[in-house]
């Protein structure tokens, strides 16, 4: 491998880069034995712990897929059907979530232009 070659960093999803290499490390320690999965299982016990140990101990720690999967459920608490989502024209959640806002949660994205003078 050519050592002068530059690695690319995107902040653009989180779906385009590897992992940390100490969560492929942890993944690979998970991945040693069976486990139920989809809650019941060490992990997500630990993680819930941890979780409630930060916050507070009655709230209710909600794990989804990825940073969309995220973005609609924080909307989704904070928002109902007939709410409009109120950002910029370039927000992350109105230019990259494909939509997924509105059709998980009901609001569409209103967007505004921002306009910026110099004095």
């Amino acid at each position: 491998m050519n050592k002068n070659r530059m690695t690319m960093r995107s902040f653009a999803s989180d779906n385009n880069s590897g992992v940390h290499p100490l969560v492929m490390e942890a993944l690979n320690r998970a991945n040693s034995d069976h486990a139920v999965g989809y809650g019941d299982d060490p992990w997500t016990e630990e993680a819930v712990c941890k979780i409630r140990e930060a916050f507070t101990p009655d709230c209710e720690p909600l794990f989804v897929f990825n940073g969309t999967g995220s973005n609609a459920v924080a909307l989704q608490l904070c928002t109902r059907p007939y709410n409009s989502i109120i950002c910029a024209e370039t927000a992350h959640i109105y230019v990259d979530e494909c939509g997924a806002p509105a059709r998980m949660i009901g609001c569409h994205g209103t967007r505004f232009w921002l306009h910026f003078t110099s004095g």
